[in-house]
């Protein structure tokens, strides 16, 4: 294969002996592969089949090889819609689904996606190998195939391990753009990252850092730095994740610096009004207004690389008890869209915790980042008064009331994923944290999981029992810390 040559303009590839460059041959890694003893996720049903197995792995290529990781233009709606069919698969598949349930819902998802803008260029491709011409198509969705195939060719040449610490955790200017830009988007990609490392897909991974590297780094970049840098002074003792919460929401400026009408941008009338976000509640409210206030917090999460397992286990929970306790009585429990997607993104710090190409002093930062995206969207949504017992106290609409039914409920339940990452991260964290039940800052306890799994599953009978129409979502609310973001929920009997 080649090598990693210098070159005046950055880095770049030698051609292999036979003159061929090793661009010219564009699908370089192996094909999708699922089986229930090497990859049945970190967190999984007993029974896995391999004809779900198999079944999964074809529908993982159709998507790889015919869409794109956005569903529409950013022009059209001001903002990335994402495509969730990889995380949708694999969290299925890891919760027993059969073949005709995975094909299902892969297929009812398939019908708003977006095929790619442009195929792949193999001249391109090859041209990312200089350092400026990666650097110049970054943040353009336009190069979405070409990064695909870019890092797939580099996982093919260097190794996986080398492109984790190439473009995330090693730390020099490329790696730190690439790991802000892994956020950018409320947490798709480092989801996708996540997921590459617990399913063994290196697919993935290279979709996972394309979809990174044709966000825009707009915002983020600038609120880690200014917060990884006085983390460094560690002006003010460290604070757990649930700590951290907590101050947020005790600031008058974090707590107010955003707005349900964040949620509300729609432009038209009638069939064609729609959401069209001109103002975003990370940029305008929560960054705009609370920069300094919220890095001044989120600068106290610190994560001590010695202690990583109790400090993964820690955000988990703490990600799961944010959402499953943001309720607003007397309306019927809800799990607010973008405090989920906190959530969701948690469990994949197992994955990160248990690879050995990463140290210990990466995963704990690592979880920093992750920790800090999750104070952003908590100060975004309105920073929402915890009331997991209002959650405990709703009844569940399925009378059978355990774990395998849950599971089954969310092969059945037709949306794009989220519901079923969110209820697969309930779960994990549940016994993750068992071990830490005691402590104060593992809110959620052991008998609140199954409530929560419960109560979210149970608001997809809203609309009808239909949790989901095209991208439109009806079982969740949007702005869970206004009594606005509850208009639409009904009053619990």
């Amino acid at each position: 294969m080649g090598s990693l040559g210098e070159s005046k303009n950055g880095w770049c590839y030698k051609v292999e002996t036979s003159g061929k460059l090793i661009t010219e041959n564009l699908d370089l890694l192996p094909e999708f592969h699922l089986d229930p003893v090497e990859t049945p996720g970190l967190f999984h049903v007993g029974k896995l089949t391999h004809e779900s197995a198999e079944t999964a792995a074809r529908l993982l290529q159709e998507n790889h090889t015919n869409y794109h990781i956005f569903l529409l233009p950013e022009h059209s709606k001001g903002s990335h819609l994402h495509n969730h069919i990889v995380h949708h698969d694999l969290t299925l598949w890891s919760l027993g689904a059969s073949p005709e349930q995975l094909r299902e819902h892969h297929y009812r998802n398939t019908l708003y996606l977006q095929k790619p803008f442009k195929n792949a260029e193999p001249g391109t491709v090859k041209d990312m190998t200089r350092i400026w011409s990666f650097r110049k198509h970054l943040g353009n969705e336009w190069y979405y195939q070409d990064y695909v195939h870019f890092f797939e060719h580099e996982i093919s040449t260097l190794g996986y391990q080398t492109v984790l610490q190439k473009y995330l955790v090693g730390g020099d200017a490329v790696a730190d753009d690439i790991l802000a830009r892994m956020y950018m988007g409320y947490v798709h990609s480092i989801m996708h990252v996540g997921l590459a490392l617990e399913f063994k897909q290196m697919k993935i991974l290279a979709e996972g850092f394309a979809q990174a590297a044709v966000h825009h780094d707009y915002w983020y970049t600038e609120f880690f730095h200014k917060a990884e840098a006085l983390a460094k002074e560690a002006s003010f003792p460290a604070l757990s994740l649930s700590e951290a919460l907590d101050e947020c929401r005790a600031d008058p400026v974090i707590s107010t610096c955003s707005s349900v009408d964040y949620q509300r941008q729609f432009e038209g009338e009638g069939k064609n009004r729609a959401f069209v976000m001109r103002k975003e509640m990370i940029k305008d409210g929560v960054c705009g207004k609370a920069f300094d206030e919220l890095a001044v917090v989120a600068a106290r999460y610190r994560v001590d690389p010695n202690d990583l397992e109790h400090a993964t286990a820690e955000l988990i929970n703490a990600a799961v008890y944010m959402s499953a306790s943001a309720q607003f009585p007397p309306h019927e429990c809800r799990i607010d869209f973008f405090l989920m997607h906190g959530t969701n993104c948690s469990i994949w710090h197992t994955a990160f915790l248990h690879e050995p190409s990463l140290t210990n002093a990466q995963k704990a930062r690592l979880l920093e980042y992750t920790g800090r995206t999750i104070l952003m969207l908590y100060a975004g949504m309105g920073c929402p008064t915890p009331n997991i017992e209002w959650l405990m106290s709703q009844k569940p609409k399925d009378q059978l009331d355990d774990w395998p039914r849950i599971f089954e409920r969310c092969c059945l339940h037709e949306d794009d994923g989220h519901m079923s990452k969110l209820v697969r991260t309930m779960a994990h964290s549940r016994d993750l944290s068992m071990k830490w039940d005691g402590e104060d800052q593992f809110r959620m306890k052991q008998g609140m999981f199954l409530p929560a799994a419960n109560a979210a599953l149970d608001s997809g009978s809203a609309n009808g029992g239909r949790p989901m129409e095209g991208t439109r979502h009806f079982d969740f609310v949007r702005g869970a810390g206004w009594k606005e973001g509850w208009e639409d929920v009904p009053v619990r009997s």
